[in-house]
């Protein structure tokens, strides 16, 4: 519990901190054949890899080690199978994930295991099945994970199959159900402290509301899970909570609002190269472009949306996800706005752009073609307000003071007399700015500078 639990932000840091040295532990003990260790340690920092982004990196050392010498502990295999899955489930590779599940379920056929570790392996299976459209056969695996889990006396796990029943039950069409069962799992994280799991389910309940156009809720809930994340370093979820928040302010008209959460969502896509948030997000900010009159630019911002989704795997329940309803009467006047020639052109600019490129142009404040063939040689105009360390505002330096002093946003709140809701988009911009995505991050920035 001490990597999922509330200290847990300190020990991701500290794992953070001792990358190399763990990696150089993990070259150590692959090199002298030490497979049950290595994987015992691969197998513990699948958290870490996972909370922090770290995918690909802790993919290889765990594919390295499960190719190792097979006398490892079938306990200890199979705890790093899982820890694979997981980070095999966050790059959407779905053949690798059904693989996976099967190797533990195979193993576990060879020897006793106890009914925790066999919770495990449902959720394993359950998770490749309901990806792959089979909610039936996924629903059946994580009931019987729960009750596995239940005679076990582990809440742990059943927090974690709730979690994905939920999703599950959602997608089988009983949203009203689903709500109950995140509603559940929320209530079971608390109880427990298990903080790992508690944003999921806070923004997961949040977009449901918003599908219900309940924007206020949803967005409610998404500022809780984004303040979990920024406290603990959770930075592929933080992701997914400001794409949330960034659609509850577009839809409730907000573009101003929205716009920060949209930028910071694909700042920290930067980071961890998760191209279906990359993908939405982009959605977003051509939803806004469209808005302002800005039919050109929303063109090519879809255009590139759409080449990015055509890269994933995922890529037909991405066009159809409900963003789609929601994007299309920002899509549908820009388009009239064009017409349909210059609307076709824009789109096809938009998809061969690179997707670095894309997001720079997202992120960018006008249209390259409206800028002045002299523009660059101009000289800076002086500014009429004190400069401040990365572009922030007097206000913004005073806010990043007081949380460098670890106060609390309502602590801010209370000193500089607002609500703390103003303090949240006085930290969002301050992140974006910086081109920082947690607490952490920016209070080092703040006491380093």
């Amino acid at each position: 519990m001490r990597l999922r639990g509330p200290e847990d932000a300190e020990w991701l840091e500290r794992l953070e901190e001792e990358h190399d040295n763990i990696r150089a532990a993990l070259s150590w003990a692959l090199e002298r054949e030490e497979v049950e260790l290595a994987l015992r340690l691969a197998g513990v920092l699948g958290t870490f890899w996972q909370a922090h982004g770290h995918w690909s990196d802790g993919r290889k050392w765990l594919e390295t080690a499960l190719d190792g010498d097979k006398r490892a502990s079938v306990a200890a295999r199979i705890k790093a199978l899982e820890a694979l899955l997981w980070l095999t489930y966050d790059q959407f590779d779905l053949d690798r994930m059904e693989a996976v599940a099967q190797e533990a379920m195979k193993l576990s056929a060879e020897a006793e295991i106890g009914r925790s570790l066999a919770a495990s392996i449902r959720i394993m299976l359950a998770c490749p099945a309901w990806l792959g459209g089979d909610y039936e056969r996924g629903k059946e695996l994580l009931e019987d994970s729960i009750t596995l889990s239940r005679q076990a006396g582990d809440k742990v796990k059943i927090a974690e199959a709730l979690f994905q029943l939920a999703v599950v039950t959602d997608g089988l069409g009983d949203r009203a159900r689903a709500k109950e069962i995140f509603e559940e799992v929320i209530a079971v994280c608390r109880e427990m402290g298990y903080t790992y799991r508690l944003p999921d389910s806070l923004l997961s309940l949040g977009y449901t509301f918003m599908l219900e156009g309940d924007y206020e809720r949803g967005a409610a809930l998404n500022e809780e899970a984004v303040a979990i994340c920024r406290e603990h370093g959770y930075r592929q979820k933080l992701n997914y909570a400001l794409d949330n928040l960034g659609w509850a302010e577009l839809l409730r008209g907000d573009y101003e609002e929205a716009k920060p959460f949209y930028e910071e969502s694909l700042m920290v896509f930067k980071e961890l190269g998760d191209r279906s948030i990359a993908s939405k997000s982009l959605e977003g900010m051509a939803c806004i472009a469209g808005a302002q009159g800005e039919a050109l630019k929303a063109g090519r911002q879809f255009g590139a949306a759409e080449g990015l989704k055509e890269t994933l795997r995922e890529a037909v329940a991405l066009q159809h996800s409900p963003e789609e309803a929601w994007r299309e009467p920002y899509l549908a006047t820009a388009r009239s706005q064009l017409g349909e020639a210059a609307w076709e052109e824009a789109l096809a600019q938009g998809r061969a752009m690179g997707l670095e490129e894309a997001i720079e142009y997202a992120l960018s404040a006008e249209e390259p073609s409206r800028a002045s063939p002299s523009s660059e040689m101009a000289k800076p105009q002086p500014s009429s307000s004190p400069e401040h360390p990365g572009g922030l505002t007097a206000r913004e330096v005073e806010v990043l003071g007081l949380v460098a002093k670890g106060m609390t946003n309502a602590q801010v709140a209370q000193r500089l007399f607002v609500s703390p809701r103003t303090i949240h988009r006085h930290l969002n911009s301050i992140y974006h700015k910086l081109g920082v995505s947690s607490r952490s991050a920016a209070t080092r920035f703040a006491l380093d500078g």
